[in-house]
């Protein structure tokens, strides 16, 4: 993919899952996007910590320390699979996720009708 090329990727999931990363990220977090060619990557950070056993962390009914339903990072995974993503816990200390999403390349002029 060149710079400036158009991506498209499902609006609705991606605002979904980012909107849950974003929640956990609180005002202290920090977002980066980068474009990877086949794939952007979106980048979220937050002052917290994952402790214990990160494997069961994107398991249903999994809270953290605070309130919640645990259900926020298991919807956000499960939706990055749906796009032939995927969502990581890619730091501990501070707590950081990636969600890497694939994009179609659109040709100039090209409307995406098909």
């Amino acid at each position: 993919m060149r710079r400036g090329d158009d991506v498209r990727v499902l609006g609705a999931p991606v605002t979904e899952i980012l909107g849950i990363l974003l929640e956990n990220a609180h005002v202290h977090g920090r977002f980066t996007a980068r474009d990877l060619g086949e794939a952007v990557a979106f980048d979220v950070t937050d002052e917290g910590a994952v402790d214990g056993d990160a494997s069961q962390l994107f398991d249903r009914g999994r809270t953290g320390v605070g309130e919640g339903s645990g259900i926020g990072l298991s919807l956000a995974r499960d939706l990055a699979v749906s796009l032939g993503g995927r969502l990581s816990l890619t730091g501990r200390r501070p707590a950081a996720f990636t969600l890497l999403i694939p994009v179609r390349c659109e040709e100039p002029g090209s409307e995406g009708g098909g």
